[in-house]
């Protein structure tokens, strides 16, 4: 039996963490190893010739059976403590007089039975249970000072009282370490997770910045565009060629807006909701043809060049559109970094049960200070080659959405030189080939913008 089938038959017995109180487990547990060492203890003192003390430990045997389900199965917590306490009490009271009083183990059983019943009991019931306790224990030594006699001494002989003595001990012991290390796991487990309460606060409030940042500049930078276009239109009459200009300055700003918007709305979904992850055999050719013919379009506009190397029959799992939004934020992104007259480069390939999809370009790359965290929510905005304005959003959509469909993404970069984005996930056997013909994007043509 390995330690975790013992684990998982403890949770049944004393109730799973879940279900049941931490009292409440403490008190089944206790009440469980009670009735296993009640159960012991009445034989042994009969063996040692104790009869009266081993019918005692049996009533005690029958009664905490009796409070483990009551609290158990029946779900009555608080009265089996209340119940538990004053039988305890009642029980040990005459367990003093029968059992050689100060010279016996009743005193640490009292004790015991108080560390126990605070372990367990309702902060607004100490006060009766101390009282209690400490009132019967000094009514018992005061009776057993004014009337030794009433003490029955009920060893027959030095070896059963310093066996006895021994046992009680070793009893009190374990069941004391069983109550505090139960409570130290608890307040252990407590603060791990108080602490990852905490950075996930902290976390939040990072992102609760980072989208108010969001809404307060970047995007009341194209309302404004868009405001003093329109000033202008009413006040100033233009030449047919500065209002083209204006036009399309207006429009790569407001088509850059609208992608930030929609990375924005995404990831907000994302972290309310979650989203629902349909993975299917994709043709990877076909999957990405309508993203990739709008990528183009941006590309001819910045005059950069857009390579497709994708084979047209490579197949891979993955979520239709969570894979284009990916696709689409690295292409984006490359555009964006590169400058007029470059070239981005998307290929596949195969590597075992694997597919890696790559979008390489000769772009501006990625400065070493942001490498690391460049898939988080402390990538900085940066500006593309012609001023195209980022908010850090998309790359770490890739990284979670990527991750959503059991794949993985990283980068190479060189600052100056480039930057390779890859995402790898599972391949499939290929799917029964399209009978649609190509775009400018396909048959593993390049286009050039």
């Amino acid at each position: 039996m390995n330690s975790q089938t013992i684990q998982s038959s403890w949770s049944k017995i004393i109730g799973e963490p879940g279900n049941t109180s931490l009292e409440g487990r403490i008190f089944h547990a206790v009440c469980f190893c009670s009735f296993i060492l009640l159960g012991f203890t009445a034989v042994f003192n009969y063996f040692l010739g104790i009869v009266s003390l081993a019918m005692l430990m049996a009533v005690v045997f029958v009664l905490a059976g009796f409070f483990y389900y009551l609290s158990r199965f029946k779900k009555k917590l608080d009265l089996s403590i209340a119940l538990f306490n004053l039988v305890c009490n009642g029980l040990f009271v005459v367990n003093f007089y029968y059992n050689s009083g100060i010279n016996g183990p009743t005193l640490l059983i009292f004790l015991l039975s108080f560390v126990l019943v605070i372990a367990v009991a309702p902060k607004k019931q100490y006060l009766l249970w101390i009282s209690l306790n400490i009132l019967v224990v000094l009514s018992l030594l005061v009776s057993a000072y004014v009337s030794p006699g009433s003490i029955v001494n009920s060893y027959p002989d030095r070896l059963s009282h310093y066996i006895d003595l021994s046992y009680t001990y070793v009893i009190t012991v374990l069941l004391t370490f069983l109550v505090t290390n139960a409570i130290r796991k608890n307040y252990i487990l407590e603060k791990k997770l108080a602490e990852r309460r905490a950075a996930e606060l902290e976390k939040s409030n990072d992102t609760k910045d980072k989208l108010f940042s969001i809404l307060a500049h970047d995007l009341r930078s194209p309302l404004s565009s868009i405001q003093n276009f329109l000033e202008i239109l009413s006040e100033y009459k233009l030449e047919d060629e500065e209002r083209l200009t204006m036009q399309k300055a207006l429009l790569a700003e407001t088509q850059n807006t609208q992608q930030m918007l929609s990375n924005l709305l995404l990831w907000s979904k994302e972290q309310m909701d979650g989203l629902t992850v349909n993975l299917a055999r994709l043709n990877l050719h076909e999957t990405l043809k309508n993203t990739l013919q709008i990528q183009y379009t941006a590309a001819v506009e910045k005059c950069v060049r857009l390579v497709n190397n994708m084979d047209q029959e490579t197949c891979l799992m993955a979520d239709p559109d969570m894979l284009q939004l990916v696709v689409r934020n690295l292409v984006n992104n490359a555009i964006k970094f590169t400058q007029p007259g470059g070239e981005i480069v998307l290929s596949a390939q195969n590597e075992g049960e694997m597919c890696r999809i790559m979008v390489m370009d000769n772009g501006t790359g990625i400065p070493y200070d942001q490498q690391e965290g460049i898939f988080s929510m402390k990538a900085k905005s940066t500006f593309g080659t012609k001023n195209e304005k980022g908010v850090g959003l998309g790359l770490m959509l890739c990284k979670e959405f990527t991750e959503l469909q059991h794949g993985k993404i990283g980068f190479q970069s060189i600052p100056g030189k480039g930057t390779t984005f890859f995402i790898t996930m599972k391949s499939c056997e290929p799917l029964e080939p399209s009978s649609s013909k190509a775009n400018p994007l396909e048959d593993s043509h390049h286009v050039r913008g």
